[in-house]
């Protein structure tokens, strides 16, 4: 019985995992797409930008409601049915060659992408306990990288054989496929009765507002994903704009930091299971402070480094500023109510969804106004160490009145 118990556990972790790769094949999928479309269409570059900008915004609307929806009736059917819609309204995007009908699509294609994330953490959070959660979140988390990185591959040779039309086709049936499979083998643990059926959604919501404790945590998720998003769309253009290497080269940089953003997701996770022994704002911490560091490092980074040189600091800015992530996922879950933990987590990313759709704009106007790099990322790192701060005077203040 204990050993079928750590097997379906396992294989709930593969699901979570996959529906997560599936989803992201759709949403990441986008940023190749937009440029498929650029040719086909001629778009500007804010057009373009504006086709990825909508995707990331839909799940600003929903995310909260559907992490209520979960509360209530489970994951299973929320997160499976997501991403079967999640499929079919990015199947609609090959109905139309119109640009604001196009817009709509994504955003409503974003909507349903809102399902993927709170979804499969809650799932994590019901299923592995305390000691063995942060490497199954980080496991699970590694399906956001690996969903972009089989875009990046999968979609460019589908478009240049078989058009656009096939490229949306495939990301469909990706999506559906990944939403089948959740429904069919995933189980929802059931805790009796459910405390949440009682609290009124914007009750639940001032419950989370007011857990302080929660607040530097908050801060923490909206400054490093800015960190991570800015990585993804200006760490090419900052190497091609201040060391003047080829297009080609800079690529193989970003390749670096997503391929130790996998790494960092698992291993950081990994140690804080099993160095801090279930701690998880001590490591998020001290991967705050060696972040901020190494954005210093790109700021005094000399020309003359080799080339091998540069991928290891690509690759350790990538294990840090993007491996943070499931550090951050366990402790807002585990420092939330534990009847309002999907809801929460819901919460965060919403904040954090909001970033994502800001700070690269944000990042390149900055760079614009100060005619270089230098002083957007030393707000960047001001910003990354404030966190830090305060997320450890916040864990003494309540240590001590504990």
């Amino acid at each position: 019985m204990q050993r079928r118990k750590i097997t379906s556990k396992w294989l709930i972790l593969f699901i979570a995992t996959l529906a997560q790769a599936c989803a992201t094949f759709v949403t990441y999928g986008i940023g190749p797409l937009a440029t498929f479309y650029q040719r086909e269409y001629e778009l500007s570059q804010l057009e373009v930008g504006l086709l990825v900008s909508a995707v990331n915004a839909g799940p600003i609307f929903s995310m909260l409601f559907f992490g209520d929806l979960m509360e209530k009736h489970g994951e299973k059917w929320v997160v499976g049915l997501g991403a079967v819609f999640l499929g079919c309204s990015i199947l609609a995007a090959s109905l139309t060659d119109q640009y604001v009908l196009l817009l709509i699509i994504l955003a409503i294609v974003g909507l349903w992408y809102g399902t993927a994330q709170p979804g499969g953490s809650s799932a994590i959070m019901k299923w592995f306990p305390k000691q063995h959660r942060g490497l199954a979140m980080g496991i699970r988390q590694t399906g956001i990288p690996i969903g972009g990185a089989a875009a990046s591959m999968i979609l460019p040779f589908l478009f240049y054989y078989n058009g656009a039309t096939a490229v949306i086709t495939a990301q469909s049936a990706v999506a559906i496929t990944g939403g089948l499979v959740f429904l069919l083998f995933y189980k929802d643990i059931k805790h009796g009765k459910n405390g949440s059926k009682k609290h009124r959604f914007m009750e639940k919501i001032n419950t989370i507002k007011s857990n302080t404790s929660l607040y530097p945590v908050f801060f923490i998720g909206m400054i490093m994903v800015s960190l991570q998003i800015i990585l993804v769309a200006h760490l090419m253009s900052y190497f091609t704009n201040t060391l003047h290497v080829k297009l080609s080269t800079a690529g193989s940089f970003l390749s670096f930091a997503l391929a130790g953003g996998m790494f960092g997701r698992i291993i950081l996770a990994w140690i804080s299971d099993h160095v801090f022994k279930g701690n998880r704002s001590k490591p998020l911490q001290l991967t705050m402070w060696a972040s901020a560091m190494a954005v210093l490092g790109l700021i005094l980074l000399p020309s003359y480094l080799p080339l091998w040189a540069i991928n290891l600091l690509c690759f350790w800015i990538g294990f840090l500023g993007i491996g943070w992530f499931s550090l951050f996922i366990v402790l807002v879950s585990e420092k939330s109510t534990t009847e309002f933990s999907t809801l929460t987590v819901s919460f965060a990313l919403t904040l954090n969804q909001v970033f994502i759709v800001v700070s690269p704009s944000l990042f390149g106007w900055l760079v614009d106004y100060s005619s270089g790099y230098t002083i957007p990322l030393l707000m960047l790192t001001f910003f990354i160490m404030a966190g830090a701060v305060w997320l450890g005077s916040s864990e003494r203040h309540y240590n001590k009145k504990a």
